[in-house]
């Protein structure tokens, strides 16, 4: 291991306190857990959460926070139109649930498609590759609660 000089170290302080920068406004630091909200009892009325268009579809947020043991948990609602998708296939280290109200879904996880219709549930493991479309004639409605946290 090299030794730096006051003058090297003085000349790689700065360059490393702006990667330090750089990296605490990625979304994993953003993400961070021992920054968000403690979850506390509350009514989450549909008809007043804003509303959020991405083309054809509508999304409603709902929550995101932590419960009081430290588990974070996010939530909100997707109207997605007949034959469109909800997003590209990703992933990512929490697990998701897809909680069917109304319509007609595809959720396609790690290659295999499944089909769930109102009352079904799709659950979603870490790190597996998903998309859900709208496979059916009228517009599909669902709730996603995800779990877990994406910045360990």
């Amino acid at each position: 291991m090299k030794n730096y000089s006051r003058r090297e170290f003085g000349v790689l302080l700065p360059a490393l306190a702006a990667t330090a920068s750089a990296q605490s406004t990625t979304p994993a630091a953003a993400d961070n857990v021992e920054k968000l909200p403690v979850l506390g009892t509350k009514a989450y009325i549909y008809n007043d959460l804003p509303v959020t268009t991405n083309g054809k579809n509508k999304q409603r947020r709902l929550f995101t926070g932590k419960t009081h043991t430290g588990f974070k948990m996010e939530s909100h609602q997707s109207d997605i139109a007949p034959g469109e998708v909800n997003h590209p296939p990703h992933q990512h280290l929490r697990e998701e649930m897809m909680l069917m109200r109304e319509g007609t879904m595809e959720l396609t996880i790690s290659g295999k498609p499944m089909r769930l219709g109102p009352g079904d549930v799709g659950f979603i493991g870490s790190n597996e590759m998903h998309n859900a479309k709208n496979v059916g004639t009228t517009r599909a409605h669902y709730f996603i609660v995800n779990i877990g946290r994406d910045d360990v």
